[in-house]
């Protein structure tokens, strides 16, 4: 203490309530962290077989991969990279000792870890709905759809923009602790979780109304009780990435409100985690059912191709539309 006293001009005791502030936001040694990794390996697997299957189905029914493919690739690769930073760093030795016990090396590595789980996540969601999106407005020429479509990405980017920025400004120099200049940085931790919880609202907004969009032309193009059935449970499976951004801004709100400083962030990132992977398995589900279809159709009481309603006929070979009479939901909607 006299050390620090002579030193510093401070007690050791001032010197942590002024250096609060600025802690990154991870490194508690009381978390949920042991759980991460096993999750994280158990998604990666799933989400592989399930992209895989996805691309496969792309191949075998069309020959080829759309934009909208592309893009979920990346996303996934994104959301893997996300899971797998957040694994090693929670289940490091590092965390367990806490942010008091770190070298300054560690922290630094934790502060900018920190600042990529702020990025990753929003980047990764958004191209995830993007790919969503970009489906819908190739599934049918229906105006309402693709007016849907083009609003809720709008409104997508413009949501994990602000969650990019509120993280990366937070900081009064931005991105301050990168020279340890505790004496003079502020950071306005309380914003960018308010920031959090706004952008986490607009989330589940946004998940629910994707999750919708497709079912009222599903419903109006199919015929019989049974195919409205199966079509409306392969879009709406998207439910369960809706419940997953739900937990996820309920911790959200648990964070805010924790009385541990630094505060524990694992479960959040749990959640993250879950909630990018079930939304990459659930966007894949279209294109599985085209498979099934179209490789073991009595699995799932189908007799092969149908062309349902009215809509946008697809020609295999060109992207534009062909016609206004047929949309072919199984088969030709998810190319």
């Amino acid at each position: 203490m006299d050390f620090m006293q002579q030193n510093i001009g401070m007690s050791f005791p001032d010197l942590i309530e002024m250096m609060k502030p600025v802690f990154p936001l991870a490194g508690h040694p009381e978390n949920n962290s042991d759980l991460f990794i096993g999750i994280f390996v158990m998604f990666t697997l799933l989400v592989g077989l399930f992209v895989g299957l996805r691309l496969y189905s792309r191949f075998t029914i069309n020959g080829f991969l759309r934009a909208y493919d592309w893009v979920l690739v990346v996303a996934t690769l994104i959301t893997i990279g996300f899971g797998g930073m957040n694994a090693y760093c929670l289940s490091g030795p590092t965390h367990y000792r806490g942010t008091w016990d770190q070298s300054w090396k560690d922290y630094h590595v934790f502060s900018w870890s920190e600042v990529a789980t702020e990025v990753l996540y929003p980047v990764g969601i958004f191209l995830i709905k993007a790919s969503l999106l970009l489906f819908y407005w190739g599934l049918t020429a229906w105006w309402p759809l693709r007016l849907g479509a083009a609003v809720m990405f709008v409104i997508s980017l413009g949501n994990g923009l602000a969650m990019i920025f509120t993280a990366i400004f937070r900081c009064s120099p931005v991105l301050s602790y990168e020279g340890y200049d505790f004496f003079t940085t502020t950071c306005n931790v309380d914003l960018h979780i308010k920031g959090e919880e706004i952008c986490g609202s607009i989330n589940v907004a946004i998940d629910i109304i994707i999750w919708l969009m497709p079912l009222p032309m599903v419903w109006k193009i199919i015929q019989g009780n049974c195919e409205r059935f199966l079509s409306a449970l392969t879009f709406g499976i998207g439910a369960l990435a809706c419940i997953a951004c739900g937990l996820r801004f309920r911790n959200v709100q648990e964070y805010r409100t924790a009385v541990l400083v630094p505060r524990d962030q694992s479960k959040w990132l749990l959640w993250c985690l879950v909630e990018m992977n079930l939304a990459i398995i659930c966007s894949c589900v279209p294109a599985i059912r085209a498979l099934i279809i179209k490789k073991a159709p009595a699995l799932i009481g189908s007799t092969g191709d149908r062309s349902l309603g009215t809509g946008v006929r697809y020609d295999d070979k060109d992207d534009k539309e062909k016609g206004t009479s047929v949309v072919n939901v199984d088969s030709a909607s998810d190319k």
